[in-house]
This record gives C-alpha cells, structure tokens and sequence, in this order.
C-alpha cells in the first residue's frame, strides 16, 4: 500500500544534510549502453553505436548531480538506464545496495517506487486523453492503493504542493501551460514518495521566468522531502545553480567530475573549459572573457578515435592522447578527470 502522505524532513540543519550527503544512494559501475545497426537481408549486425561506453559515478543521498553535455553525448540515455528504462548492455548499477540489473520483473516494478523520471516534454509525457486527476490516480492504483477516496484526497495533496489547485484536477493537459504541465509531471513523480529522480532536461522547454520558477519548487522539494537529483542539462547557469555536483559527458564518457564551483571556477578537463567558456555570461563587465573555440564536429559514436575521444578536437593534444585512452581517476583535489595533461 502506497503511503497517504509524504514524509515530511522538516527544520533539517545544514551539518546534518552534509553527513547525509556522503552516504551513497546510487553506485554507477562501468556502465555501458550500445545499440546495434542491423542491415542487409539477414538483419545482421552491421555496425554498432556507442551511446555510453564506460560511465562510473556514485550519487549521494540528498544531492544534485549535474548531468552536462553536447547533444548525443549520452546524457538521457545515462539516465534511463540507472532507472532500467534501458537495458545496459554491461556493468552495474546499485541502488541502495541492490543490483538493479540483477532484478525481475516484479521485483523491479516495485523498486521503482523508489526512483522516478520528469520528462523533458511536459506535453508528450502526458496522456492527452487522460485529465490531470486521472493521471497521477493511475499511478497510485498501479503501485496498490486500491480506495478510490484515498486516491482523490493524495490527487489533491500533491497538486497544491507543486503549486496547483484542486479543481485543476479535472482538467486535461491541453488545457494548461508548459510550466504548468511540468508541474504535474512533478506532482506525478512525488506520488509513490521516491528517493531518486532523475530530471532530463526538465526546464529546457520553459520561457526563462518559468523556469527559475520550476528550478526552485524543485530545490524546495528536495529539501522538504530529502530528495536526490540527477540533473541533466544544457543550461550550465541552471546547473551550476542547482547542482552540489557536476559530471560533464563527451561522446559517451565521463571526462570530469567535481563539485559545482570547482567545475566552473578551475576546470580541468579542455572539453570542460572550451564548454563553459562558451555559456553566455548575464554580466556585461565580464564578458570580454575569451572563448574557446572548438574545431571540427563531434566524432561518429559508430567510430569513435582511438586513445582520448577529445584529441581530435583538443588544442592541447599530445601524441600520447592519440595513442592512449586516459583514466577516469581522481586529481588531487578530489576531481575526477580523464586527461593525460589536465590543465590548472
């Protein structure tokens, strides 16, 4: 039975949100994800696309991980596959000290109580024939709250504490706009009282006075329901905001990984400086700063290069790069970065 209420953590002290921090919810191991192109008559396999090859990371309770990135990086697929909306193709994935690909069916399905997703799209991730009431109802009856009553009055809860009013229950989502929308999608993901969510490009559809709006419901949220967020982006100002961390993905991969600040202030990594060095800076007196320009386009996740997947496009390439693939190993203050010669 799915619990009336959500618990509430309230008047938490910021020490002790810390030593929750450190306790890790999700441990990502070597995870990889490739799809197949078959062709010809037989429908065999003619090539194979890397959409994330080797990604390793640990998620804290209580924080946000940023998810940054170029388009076809392997963000979105990173994230629905650490909730096996995908199946991996290799490595492991523990959520709470439990292999989630090591799970059935039925034993998955009621994992994913616990871990849940906000579409990018608040309109095509809602049923449009299906009133806003009726949607999050389903949730709860699929997890097993069988009393129609009970259904209405958590409906009715979780509509006010995204924002929203009872009587828009009865409405259809045609009927609302798209910061609207993305607030039921959040109202949706709160029904079954989740640990994790995973948030893929949950802002990026929104006029830029919604989205701050969206952003902080969401921080409130977390706060009051000890949430943990994988956030992921292209907005870096939204990010940096949000996020206690931020992991930056280049063609499949993970190159760094570090603490919000450390990221955007000290980047290691020349994909991270040439990324970041091109996000439109709101202050006027700062931006004569120069930007990194980066050439050539993105490699084939077909063919990926030998050695370091950037140094085709890295203005500090060494022979070595182009010969060695670099691991993904801590530097000495506690960024991960996959350089051979990280910079600062």
């Amino acid at each position: 039975m799915v619990n009336g209420s959500l618990e509430k953590i309230t008047n938490i002290d910021e020490e002790k949100f810390k030593e929750i921090n450190q306790e890790v919810l999700l441990k990502v191991n070597d995870v990889k994800m490739h799809f197949p192109i078959k062709g010809g008559l037989l429908g065999r396999t003619q090539a194979v696309v890397k959409a994330v090859d080797g990604v390793t990371f640990d998620l804290y309770k209580g924080e946000t991980l940023g998810l940054v990135g170029e388009s076809g990086c392997g963000k979105s697929t990173t994230g629905r596959m650490l909730l096996r909306l995908l199946d991996a193709t290799s490595g492991t994935v523990e959520f709470d000290g439990i292999d989630l690909f090591s799970l059935s069916s039925s034993e998955l399905r009621e994992k994913r109580r616990d871990m849940q997703l906000i579409f990018q799209d608040p309109f095509s991730s809602l049923n449009p024939r299906l009133s806003v009431g009726e949607t999050i109802a389903r949730v709860l009856k699929i997890h097993g709250m069988s009393d129609k009553k009970e259904r209405e009055r958590r409906v009715k809860e979780l509509l006010e504490l995204v924002g929203l009013s009872t009587f828009h229950m009865r409405r259809y989502p045609h009927e609302f706009s798209g910061g609207q929308r993305q607030r039921i999608g959040i109202a949706r993901a709160l029904a079954l009282n989740p640990k994790l969510i995973v948030l893929d490009e949950p802002v990026s559809a929104l006029d830029v006075s919604i989205q701050s709006q969206v952003v902080n419901l969401l921080e409130d949220l977390q706060k009051e329901f000890d949430l943990t967020y994988l956030f992921i982006s292209h907005g870096l100002n939204i990010v940096r905001h949000i996020s206690n961390r931020v992991g930056v993905m280049y063609l499949g991969k993970l190159v760094e990984l570090a603490d919000s600040d450390t990221i955007f202030e000290k980047p290691k990594h020349p994909y991270t400086q040439a990324l970041i060095s091109a996000n439109p800076i709101p202050n006027p007196r700062l931006r004569n700063k120069e930007k990194i320009i980066l050439e050539g386009d993105v490699p084939s996740p077909i063919n990926p290069p030998s050695g370091c997947r950037f140094h085709t496009r890295c203005p500090y390439v060494q022979p070595k790069c182009k010969e060695v693939e670099p691991i993904f190993t801590p530097a000495n203050d506690g960024t991960y970065v996959a350089c051979h010669y990280p910079l600062n």
